[in-house]
């Protein structure tokens, strides 16, 4: 463990010489863990026995474990530390940071994406609007290092693909001229996930209340509060809600009016209220609804290889990058044909005790189907399909087939 020791010195002495500029450190952080090669050296479990072994270990800098699980400090130096993160569930948040330095991977592999932001709207101090754009997106792999920039020239998310994962981490403190540190949510909402405000917090616990108490006069009380809400409240509201109306136990509590129409009567309210940023809010909902079905499919799977896969339909969006990225992780196969491969065994996986036809969630999928699918992959229009179709199977219609494809949540990014 003296290895991190020596790290930390070396990244002080080298920043200093830069006067302790945070432009600079990322690339310090980077060069330095490159050349240590710490991946090469120690493994993650041996920072864990370190650490249980120590009468005092360095200054904690996340002692309640707010970012990683958990997170280790390992040195702590006046104007750095460094933290070992473990991560046990893969995550689609897509961030910014409030400080600046460089990551390495030390255990597992991770979905690394890279984004643009292009502000239309500032709401407030705490919430835009804009457009998110897709800048990169890699495999990390053991001994990978990327620099992190304070602020918005740095939004990216990290999907790790292992349970667990572990990375070492070099960073500041925080950098007050790149706050608040945004959360991105597709397609087009940026919001500050750590404002507080006691009064908004505690109406939210209130709302908490009113529906696990079955309350009769809820809904009313929850659609005034909403009517009366700024924007950044009523997303904390809905997301609260959806929450708790999604749960197994509410779905069966409200037998006559299901929990997507009560959270979508509550979301119009909003939407009348706020205009096209409610509508905005009602784009990022139907966004979250795709990521918790695919994220769904992916519990009822343990194959490494569909979990991949499903991964990918998680966090990428376009076609051409999943297809790279399928071949960057098996580079002797022929992308298309493996995706065809693992569609067709989430097809033929059925899940048991849960009401779906398989692991796709797509019922009656057969041959025509994968036929759609796998033209849908090399380009073809649906026209184009139609007559490729037509043309094995006379007067056969595939119609149908090509509208189960297009609708189908799970196959949205690649079609």
């Amino acid at each position: 463990m003296e290895l991190f020791d020596q790290l930390g010195a070396e990244i002080e002495s080298l920043w200093l010489e830069k006067n302790y500029n945070e432009e600079l450190l990322p690339a310090v952080a980077k060069d330095t863990l490159k050349r240590a090669d710490l991946p090469s050296k120690l493994s993650a479990w041996d920072v864990v026995e370190w650490s249980l072994k120590q009468t005092d270990l360095p200054r904690q800098r996340d002692p309640r474990g707010n970012f990683g699980d958990p997170p280790i400090t390992v040195f702590s130096g006046p104007r750095f530390h460094i933290d070992i993160y473990f991560w046990f569930e893969g995550t689609t948040g897509i961030h910014q940071h409030g400080f600046c330095g460089a990551f390495q991977v030390l255990l597992g592999s991770s979905i690394h994406s890279w984004y643009e932001w292009d502000r239309h709207e500032v709401v407030n101090t705490f919430a835009e609007t804009g457009e998110m754009r897709l800048k990169t997106c890699e495999i990390l792999e053991v001994g990978d290092v990327q620099e992190i920039w304070a602020g918005n020239q740095y939004i990216h998310a990290l999907f790790h693909l292992d349970q667990p994962s572990a990375t070492i981490v070099v960073r500041t403190d925080r950098s007050p001229l790149h706050l608040p540190q945004f959360e991105y949510h597709k397609p087009s909402l940026a919001l500050d996930p750590f404002f507080e405000q006691e009064t908004a917090t505690k109406k939210l616990q209130i709302v908490s209340a009113l529906i696990r108490a079955k309350r009769p006069d809820a809904d009313s009380q929850i659609i005034d509060l909403l009517n009366r809400s700024d924007l950044q409240t009523s997303v904390s509201i809905l997301s609260q809600l959806r929450g708790l109306l999604r749960s197994n136990h509410m779905s069966q509590l409200f037998k006559l009016e299901g929990p997507k129409a009560r959270f979508d009567a509550f979301l119009s309210v909003v939407r009348e209220r706020h205009g096209a940023l409610g509508d905005t809010l009602a784009a990022v909902f139907d966004h979250r609804d795709r990521l918790d079905d695919i994220l769904n499919r992916r519990d009822f799977v343990t194959n490494p290889e569909h979990r991949f896969f499903m991964a990918l339909l998680l966090n990428v969006d376009e076609r051409t990058r999943i297809l790279g990225l399928v071949k960057h992780r098996f580079p002797d196969t022929d992308p298309v044909e493996k995706v065809l491969d693992w569609v067709f065994d989430l097809a033929e996986t059925r899940v048991v005790g849960v009401e779906t036809p398989n692991a796709l969630g797509i019922p009656d999928f057969g041959d025509p189907e994968m036929f759609v699918l796998e033209n849908m992959l090399h380009g073809k229009t649906d026209e184009e399909i139609r007559q490729a179709f037509s043309a094995e199977n006379p007067g056969a219609e595939i119609g149908e087939a090509i509208a189960k494809i297009r609708e189908a949540v799970i196959f949205r990014p690649l079609v």
